[in-house]
């Protein structure tokens, strides 16, 4: 234990004495984790900017445009003159989307002669203001359809229960689990704080490790733990190890606490495990590049390469149902796909735990790896030839 615990010191002594460790470990995390939240902080779109053209210009198109601007994600910031003013303002990105009254519109309703027709160009340049606004305009068209509906049966003596009834025969009842109010802080948001973990911890553990290589004291780091490669390699990654599971906890605090991300899990500390667990699985990656190439800028490239290319593969933000299946198996080898399931079971759905013991497992399964590749690890500190290499 005596060994141990001197070889612990040395570790918190080097990590104090290199500003690089303190400002990668825990000044960019803590700022990056400020300015995440800060960004999701209301969680879902507003008032996206769209245009309209009332060709009409009667009261019924103005209700129509009061009622799309009392949409949540639609505010009409343009009153276009032109069809093809309102397409310019699209293309010069100023608004989201153009929706066009044509004249005649309210003689034709109330002549009943059919036809009427209003329609919405939605640009489809960025995919999520797309959606929003398409949901948000058709149920304001549906409503509207009823509503004038139901008027001209009023008008015919019919009273308003019944002229809603025929208006609107099957009634639509939607219930949208997990995420009701479509907050992109409940999903998108863990993850890319996550992501800034995991990408910080590979970098900082091939750094801790790769340098000893390069400063030329790895045969000092290991005679320190009394010639022990696995008692000095726990004790160098211990220190990191509970610094990157508080700062775990401090996102969890934020995200739960804070910014009210739901917790529908049946135990706590199954996400806690996660969070452990991946962190142990990317510092597994970062001492096995290290121990193979025992080069630590080359380790320090690959290790940020895999570590930022796991969000694309994780399917937070692509289905791994919608990849080739080749490119959806290879995503079950990245450990933060395994995290990201975790998370949307535990934390969105309320799964079982028993349900992601699986994903533990194969976030594990790099520490065995890890362990297997110790002795090579060794072989790469003892050997002087292997100093002084970026």
């Amino acid at each position: 234990m005596g060994l141990f615990s001197n070889s612990i010191k040395r570790e918190i002594r080097r990590f104090g004495q290199s500003r690089m460790l303190v400002t990668a470990a825990i000044i960019i995390p803590v700022a990056m984790t400020v300015l995440y939240v800060l960004m999701f902080w209301k969680g879902t779109v507003h008032d996206l900017p769209v245009a309209v053209y009332d060709g009409d210009k009667t009261e019924l198109s103005r209700q129509l445009i009061r009622m799309v601007n009392s949409t949540p994600s639609a505010h009409v910031a343009l009153q276009a003159e032109s069809i093809e003013q309102g397409r310019q303002s699209m293309v010069q990105g100023l608004t989201n989307a153009l929706i066009v009254i044509p004249k005649g519109l309210q003689a034709d309703i109330l002549a009943g002669n059919g036809g009427a027709q209003i329609s919405a160009e939605v640009s489809g340049a960025r995919i999520l203001n797309s959606g929003l606004l398409k949901r948000d305009i058709t149920t304001v068209f549906q409503a509207f359809n009823i509503g004038v509906e139901t008027q001209m049966l009023g008008a015919k003596g019919i009273p308003a229960s019944k002229g809603y009834a025929i208006a609107y025969p099957i009634a639509f009842e939607k219930h949208v689990l997990f995420n009701p109010y479509g907050s992109y802080a409940y999903y998108l948001l863990p993850g890319l704080l996550f992501l800034a973990l995991v990408i910080t911890v590979s970098l900082v553990t091939v750094y801790a490790v790769g340098s000893e290589l390069k400063n030329g004291t790895a045969g000092e780091w290991v005679a320190a733990a009394g010639g022990s490669i696995t008692r000095a390699l726990a004790a160098k990654l211990a220190p990191y190890v509970l610094l990157f599971t508080l700062l775990s906890l401090f996102m969890n605090t934020l995200l739960y606490r804070f910014l009210g991300l739901p917790f529908h899990g049946q135990e706590a500390a199954i996400l806690v495990l996660g969070n452990l667990f991946v962190i142990l699985a990317y510092m597994a990656i970062g001492v096995i590049l290290v121990a193979v190439s025992a080069n630590m800028r080359f380790s320090l490239s690959v290790a940020g390469g895999l570590a930022t290319a796991s969000l694309s593969f994780c399917g937070l933000t692509f289905p791994t149902i919608g990849m080739y299946p080749a490119i959806a198996a290879l995503a079950q080898l990245f450990p933060f796909t395994h995290f990201i399931d975790l998370f949307i079971e535990q934390s969105l759905r309320g799964a079982p735990p028993a349900r992601s013991l699986g994903d533990l497992a194969a976030m594990g399964a790099f520490v065995l790896i890890m362990a297997a590749i110790v002795p090579r690890l060794k072989k790469v500190a003892l050997n002087p030839r292997y100093y002084g290499k970026d």
